[in-house]
């Protein structure tokens, strides 16, 4: 689902440019938002924001590409994809983060995997 081509069969829910949702968002399945969302979001499956997305609050997801806008705290359980259009502000929490030059992240990072396999790696060296 992560190549090039940007192309992602698996998305069942989409917010359109225009639509404006407050409150919280819980979905088994992917979501593609290009609307305006202002509250919680909690997606089993992945998150995209396109270029005219933007959501205010609370992600958590299992994959995020992000070429719109978050203003909040994310938490993706595996890859975090900032498109050169993306603007992030807040704190992120993943396993794998990938950003295009000419994005924006203003905040903290952490990668959770990443720690993990480093004190792996550590532990197997004593």
């Amino acid at each position: 689902m992560w190549k090039k081509d940007n192309s992602y069969p698996n998305i069942e829910s989409l917010i359109s440019q225009g639509v404006e949702i407050k409150g919280e968002i819980n979905s088994p399945g992917s979501i593609r938002i290009d609307g305006l969302v202002e509250g919680q979001l909690f997606v089993k499956g992945d998150l995209i924001v396109g270029e005219k997305g933007f959501i205010k609050g609370e992600v958590k997801v299992e994959n995020l590409i992000l070429a719109g806008k978050i203003e909040g705290n994310i938490e993706a359980r595996g890859r975090f994809e900032i498109k050169s259009t993306g603007m992030m502000s807040g704190e992120a929490s993943c396993s794998t983060i990938s950003i295009e030059e000419g994005a924006y992240l203003e905040g903290t990072s952490r990668m959770s995997k990443g720690k993990e396999k480093l004190e792996e790696k550590k532990q197997t060296k004593e």
